[in-house]
């Protein structure tokens, strides 16, 4: 059987919406894939020129500067552009959220949004993703010279021709990801999935900030845990569990619920998404506590 938290049905409780996070995390990796498509053209258009003439491999060596000069103005690009589309996504998840908070406890929308707490989350997102620019000009480099050291090598053999040579090395890396990174936990992302990864968690994460700030405005510091379909092992300790939006209520506080259900607060809302409450496309949602009316978790 499934479960809910009793007395919370027809609220609108503390979640991500995951349209919302993808379509605006879909403007952030477009500006990242575009990047990396102007990467590959620019490579390409180097590679093909005087492929058919001698002395091809040399003079693509020593035409790396032009190379990593027009390379480094892309970079430029993302400096400005990405940052701009992941601030305005941060921001408008927060504005959702908000909308969402103040409909379900009833108050009026706060006139100003809670900036510090905005621009915290977008700068943190901003350099995680921008943290990948480094590394963009050394593997571009270091293609450039794979490409053309893989041509000549199976030109040389009478494998293929050079053109046809080079162009099943650039296949290979344009497959595997012309720009990529190994995050923190070691595994590999291309640079647009990782930056429409981080801006969709950020989006989400702005979104439950700001419902939780009307929460804060309406009075409240408790909200419940809901239960989840397919949930995580990370998320399922916490089903149920009664927490503090501002930590203010300690942990072991008692209150009561509906019908005289007595529930034990569990911890605040910040140590519950450090221990992975809420990570990325976690399902479960945080709904107002109201004392006196929510219930227990119950059978349906």
């Amino acid at each position: 059987p499934t479960r809910r938290a009793a007395g919370c049905g027809t609220e609108m409780p503390a979640e991500a919406d995951p349209d919302l996070a993808l379509r605006t995390a879909k403007t952030v990796a477009d500006i990242y894939g575009q990047a990396v498509a102007d990467l590959l053209k620019l490579v390409a258009s180097r590679l093909a020129r005087g492929i058919d003439e001698p002395g091809w491999a040399e003079r693509k060596l020593t035409d790396m500067v032009g190379l990593r000069t027009e390379a480094a103005d892309v970079v430029a690009r993302l400096q400005v552009f990405g940052p701009e589309a992941i601030n305005l996504a941060v921001e408008r998840g927060y504005e959702v959220g908000a909308r969402a908070g103040a409909a379900e406890v009833a108050v009026k929308l706060a006139p100003a949004t809670n900036t510090l707490a905005v621009q915290a989350l977008a700068a943190e997102t901003v350099a995680a993703i921008t943290d990948t620019h480094g590394g963009i000009l050394r593997q571009i480099d270091d293609i450039y010279r794979q490409v053309v050291a893989e041509t000549a090598a199976q030109t040389v053999t009478g494998a293929r021709t050079r053109l046809a040579a080079a162009q099943n090395a650039l296949n290979h890396f344009a497959d595997r990801g012309i720009v990529t990174f190994r995050d923190t936990a070691g595994r590999r992302w291309a640079l647009e999935s990782y930056a429409e990864m981080a801006t969709r968690t950020a989006v989400g994460r702005a979104q439950v900030a700001g419902t939780l700030d009307r929460f804060v405005d309406a009075g409240r510091d408790l909200v419940i845990v809901s239960d989840a379909p397919q949930e995580c092992k990370a998320g399922r300790p916490w089903e149920g569990k009664v927490l503090s939006i501002s930590g203010a209520t300690e942990r072991g506080t008692r209150v009561t619920g509906g019908d005289g259900a007595r529930f034990t607060v569990a911890g605040s809302v910040a140590q519950a998404q450090r221990a992975g409450l809420q990570h990325p496309n976690c399902r479960h949602r945080l709904g107002a506590f109201v004392p006196g009316l929510t219930g227990r978790m119950a059978d349906t």
